[in-house]
């Protein structure tokens, strides 16, 4: 496969809830159809992360189930391609807390909400910063550290303070949608985002491009300046984009998008 020396090839992938070996297979049949490979897989939260199937929450046991987590969790298998994940609004949010490590199984790395994270190669390298979890108005002015069980799936005010209060970021990980950005889906059904502060977040922070997850839906936006991209479910058109981002400032490009 052809690699690109001067620039970082990187795989934005929307929520797969679990759904790990249908992300990996995807990504690399994604790899073949473009004839490159990914340097790190960028997610944008709801991986899944079940350690314990017995805990999943009740949404998870309607819809999608406890997934494949817990079998490469428990095999310590290692992932194909270096991945980054924020966290979504299902999972056990006590469980990644608790651990001392961001790489939760090898080459699979927990990026926390108000952190960044570089990547890439040579002397300027990537910086992905994160902040996951929904909008919750009960919990978003409360401070980060009181949060306990489901209610860490909401992010708070302090959080949005703290990473914009970290430096530099190419790439910004949200899981819900800034608020603004519209959507539309089956039945004429209409809607937009009024998630708090996450606007204000990519207006101030202005990475080179922004991705989200969380609504199921492909969209494109412009918030702040600042093209910001909505991922589908795993599985369905739009849920993997590639991208190079080149070394000079606010340089990237889309090279495409799969399921095609």
């Amino acid at each position: 496969m052809r690699r690109r020396a001067t620039a970082t090839i990187l795989c934005a992938a929307g929520d797969i809830h679990g759904r790990m070996n249908l992300l990996y297979e995807g990504v690399l049949a994604f790899e073949i159809a473009l004839g490159l490979r990914f340097e790190w897989v960028l997610h944008v939260g709801d991986f899944g992360v079940w350690p314990d199937p017995a805990r999943i929450d009740r949404a998870t046991r309607k819809h999608d189930g406890a997934g494949d987590f817990s079998a490469w969790l428990a095999g310590d298998r290692e992932v194909p391609r270096k991945t980054i994940f924020i966290k979504g609004n299902h999972g056990d949010f006590d469980w990644l807390d608790s651990q001392h490590e961001s790489e939760v199984v090898p080459e699979l790395f927990y990026l926390r909400n108000r952190t960044a994270m570089s990547i890439g190669h040579g002397p300027n390298p990537i910086r992905v910063g994160g902040l996951g979890g929904c909008y919750g108005p009960s919990d978003y002015e409360r401070h980060s550290g009181t949060l306990q069980g489901r209610e860490k799936r909401h992010y708070t005010r302090d959080e949005i303070a703290n990473l914009r209060n970290t430096g530099p970021i190419d790439v910004l990980l949200l899981h819900d949608a800034p608020s603004g950005v519209h959507f539309s889906g089956g039945r004429n059904r209409k809607w937009t985002s009024d998630a708090a502060g996450l606007d204000q977040l990519v207006a101030s922070v202005k990475p080179r491009v922004c991705f989200f997850g969380h609504h199921h839906v492909r969209v494109d936006a412009s918030v702040g300046g600042v093209r910001c991209i909505g991922l589908n479910k795993v599985g369905s058109t739009g849920n993997l984009v590639a991208l190079e981002l080149k070394p000079s400032v606010g340089g990237w490009a889309i090279l495409g998008e799969w399921p095609r």
